[in-house]
């Protein structure tokens, strides 16, 4: 009796215990620690050079990075979710896992090289659009990076697919060690601010050396694809239709810097970077929750339990909020030491107010941004596109309208109002497309 008492109750148990088998929740730790090793990452190599270079220069290495994001994207074509697809599909056929990964290379190679001579082409108006040289620079020496960048995001979704977890956290984890120490040489050699830039090719080149030896030594053959047509036209198609939301949402979370250089100086923004990167290592903090909460959804969905998925949301909402908000208190509270730490305390007053508006878009949206894979969990790629565009296109009006009146203030209140809208339109389209309550 007491066997079927303990079997009941533990069939009772949260949905997300039932799902944590030893081997996922050691994967969920390894991912987990990936998350916060990938934020302090961005944080380090701002503060770097922002104690070492000041504003400007993190305003050039931050104008350029904007541009890189958003390019890379268009380099891996949408081509990594295809990998990440194909090869979860037939893990247990480690030939057919090689071919699918070797054509995704093939063609990236194809789509990346045009797009990097392009790039280069193109630095120089660019730079004089943002009224600075040294962004142009910057961007020539970052181009070649992109081609590997996109070689580098087909190899990890294999790992991910084979789900070789630990491998997959350690390598992403990778690319932030590698950019501060080449900012810390570039600095140490005295080079000029556009320089900076260069760390997103290195450490690119040496991320792709190493995640090849990995994934071509120990997980699958390296060769030739067969029946390569089939496997390109596969990626062809699956990449297309992902590959907008990619864009977009890289898009989305550089807007803002993007457009404080077009209206502003290379320390504005810098000055609003610093703040603005703090800020987006916080916001991570709810993906470390979707990782887990994504596969609960999709079994909910796949057996049609919707208000599981309500009850869900309700649960996580219980716990995720509190945390959120004494983590933002306690944050803006210390912002002003640690920036005098790192900085030498200029700017403060307006470096502040520019984390503390951010963060308190970032506390108002916790709850909900968890669900942020639902309508794709739902299958509705499609209407997931549709909300991500609607995203960005908010965010660029609002940041039009705010930045020339308000410049740095402007550009932080428009990121809030995003984070805001972001959860506003999850909690509408849930219940008008799922009837599920978030």
């Amino acid at each position: 009796m007491r066997r079927i008492t303990g079997a009941a109750r533990s069939a009772s148990a949260s949905p997300l215990r039932h799902l944590l088998n030893s081997k996922f929740n050691q994967d969920v730790l390894w991912n987990v620690g990936s998350l916060a090793f990938l934020a302090g990452g961005g944080v380090l190599i701002n503060l770097i050079i922002m104690r070492f270079r000041g504003e400007a220069a993190l305003g050039v290495f931050n104008q350029v990075y904007a541009f890189y994001i958003v390019l890379s994207q268009l380099g891996v074509g949408g081509l990594q979710h295809s990998v990440l697809k194909h090869v979860s599909y037939h893990q247990d056929d480690r030939p057919l896992c090689a071919d699918i990964t070797t054509s995704a290379l093939l063609l990236i190679l194809a789509i990346t090289l045009p797009l990097i001579l392009a790039s280069v082409a193109l630095a120089e108006p660019v730079g004089r659009l943002l009224n600075s040289q040294q962004v142009a620079l910057g961007l020539q020496l970052a181009a070649p990076g992109l081609l590997f960048f996109a070689f580098n995001k087909a190899l990890i979704n294999t790992l991910n697919g084979l789900r070789h977890m630990r491998a997959y956290a350690v390598f992403r984890s990778l690319r932030f060690v590698l950019i501060p120490l080449v900012i810390v040489a570039v600095v140490a050699l005295g080079l000029e601010d556009a320089w900076l830039a260069l760390s997103l090719t290195a450490a690119e080149v040496v991320l792709f050396f190493a995640l090849a030896a990995y994934v071509f030594g120990r997980a699958v053959p390296l060769r030739w694809p067969h029946k390569a047509n089939k496997r390109f036209a596969e990626h062809i198609s699956f990449g297309a239709r992902g590959l907008l939301s990619g864009i977009l949402l890289e898009l989305n979370t550089r807007v803002d810097v993007l457009m404080l250089g077009f209206f502003t100086t290379d320390a504005t923004v810098g000055i609003f970077s610093f703040a603005a990167i703090m800020a987006e290592g916080f916001a991570q903090l709810p993906l470390a929750v979707r990782w887990n909460v994504d596969p609960i959804i999709g079994r909910y969905f796949a057996e049609g339990r919707h208000d599981q998925i309500s009850a869900l949301a309700r649960r996580i909402r219980r716990v995720f909020y509190p945390i959120m908000v004494g983590v933002g208190l306690v944050a803006v509270g210390v912002y002003p030491l640690f920036y005098r730490l790192m900085t030498d305390g200029v700017e403060l007053s307006a470096s502040w107010q520019v984390f503390a508006i951010i963060m308190l878009g970032v506390t108002l949206g916790a709850g909900y941004r968890p669900f942020s894979g639902l309508l794709l969990q739902g299958g509705r790629p499609g209407s997931y596109t549709a909300f991500v565009v609607g995203l960005v296109s908010f965010n660029v009006v609002m940041n039009v309208l705010l930045i020339p009146n308000f410049g740095l203030y402007g550009a932080a209140t428009a990121t809030m109002m995003t984070l805001g809208a972001e959860a506003l339109l999850l909690v509408v389209l849930a219940r008008r497309m799922f009837a599920v309550r978030l």
